[in-house]
């Protein structure tokens, strides 16, 4: 439930906030979390199908307009974020400025 907050939080950044120090700190928290999370035995798909539908599905409730837009956002952001933690083996810090995270 932890990772589904901090990652509705990175998402709600990314989207939103102006790029800086506290947004990039946030950010390298969150993917931190993120790689330790994937490097257990999960596949890409379960960690995508997972986030639609509890980070989205979260948000919609919340916002129904949002559920949309986060939906696209993990399925074209999440796969490179995978790849880069797991064969790149990229920081959380380069992850979060190819994000537009970090300034």
């Amino acid at each position: 439930m932890m990772k589904i907050v901090l990652l509705s939080c990175l998402l709600g950044l990314t989207i939103a906030a102006p790029k800086n120090d506290l947004t990039c700190t946030i950010c390298t928290d969150v993917i931190g979390d993120l790689a330790e999370w994937i490097t257990s035995d999960t596949t890409e798909s379960d960690i995508i199908i997972f986030l639609e539908d509890n980070l989205c599905g979260a948000l919609g409730a919340i916002l129904p307009d949002l559920e949309v837009s986060c939906r696209e956002i993990i399925e074209a952001q999440m796969p490179a974020i995978i790849e880069g933690i797991v064969n790149d083996n990229l920081s959380p810090e380069q992850i979060c400025i190819d994000i537009f995270a970090c300034p």
